[in-house]
Formats: C-alpha cells, structure tokens, sequence
C-alpha cells in the first residue's frame, strides 16, 4: 500500500485495518452459489438442450444466444456451460442409461423436452463431482417436466429417474466416499 491517502477517501473507518502490516487484495471473491441459481441454470440448460436437440444450431451459437437474450441466465453461465456442456459430451451414455430404465420407450420418441429433462438429471447424478442431494435433483427434474413437459411428464419423469437413482445410489455413494470423479 504506498498511498497512505487512499485511505482517506473511505466514508467510513476500516476496522482492524493498519496500513502498515495489512494489504489491500484485489483478488475477486465469488460468492457461493444459492439454490435459486442452480435452479435457474437447470431451467437455462433445458432451454439449450432442447434448443439444440431440435435444430442444427452450434452449441457455441445457442449459448451466446441465451445468455445475451436472457440477463438472468448470464449470472449462472458456468453453471449453465457445465450442464449442457457435460449432457452434450455424454448424450450417448446418457441416452444409453436412459433406454436401460425406460426400455419400453425408445429415446428418440419421448418427448423432446422429457428427453432433456431427463439427460439432465442423469448427468446431474452420474456423471459428475455433485454437491446437490438426490432428492434434490430428481424433484428439480419433476418441477421442470411440471413446468413444460406434458400433461404427465412429471410421472414420467420421476418414475425414470427414480428407478435410476434408487438402484445406481448405492454405487455413486461409494463412488463418491472412495474419492472418485462422478
């Protein structure tokens, strides 16, 4: 701190603050991220993914896109890249869980918003270093299917991951206490 005088510009006392021993940072503090932005991001990310699997836009494109039309969607855009990100590296393993827990219906038949929903839950709970609870994730997943999905999405959707999560926990859990990557 060479200007002794900075310190005189401030409106009010620095408590503790001796100018002699202690240093100014500018090191950029992030706030740790509240429920509600999770829940914007997953509602964010389901918009791309279902703009994406609906079109031939780049994903490139579809991101700077949201982000620029959407304020909200620009405070959560990590959150938001890793998402879609992840569900667009591991659609095929993800498709390929999916179509083991709901055999009876062939992936690219259910419906494109249940479709994405559902990627996104199983990445969510498989496929990632996860700080989210389960209940969590599979009730988030209930909310959007409630929320755009049909008439009885949400069924659909809770009774597929559902089956995933009560059969494969047991094993992510252990995954997980051994300290390997989700």
């Amino acid at each position: 701190m060479d200007d002794p005088t900075m310190l005189d510009a401030y409106p009010f006392e620095l408590e503790n603050f001796d100018p002699a021993v202690d240093e100014i940072s500018s090191e950029v503090v992030q706030p740790a991220r509240h429920a509600a932005d999770r829940s914007i991001a997953r509602r964010a990310s389901l918009q791309i993914l279902y703009e994406l699997d609906t079109t031939d836009h780049a994903l490139a494109d579809a991101l700077a896109a949201h982000f620029s039309e959407r304020p909200e969607a620009y405070a959560v855009r990590q959150i938001i890249r890793h998402l879609v990100g992840g569900v667009m590296r591991r659609r095929v393993e993800i498709d390929a869980i999916l179509q083991e827990y709901a055999p009876d219906w062939p992936i690219d038949q259910v419906a494109v918003v249940d479709r994405n929903i559902l990627r996104l839950g199983v990445f969510e709970f498989l496929m990632q270093k996860r700080s989210t609870p389960v209940p969590v994730i599979v009730n988030e997943a209930v909310h959007l299917a409630q929320l755009f999905g049909a008439e009885h999405s949400h069924s659909f959707v809770h009774g597929v991951l559902g089956a995933i999560t009560n059969e494969l926990a047991p094993e992510v859990e252990l995954a997980a206490d051994e300290g390997e990557a989700l």
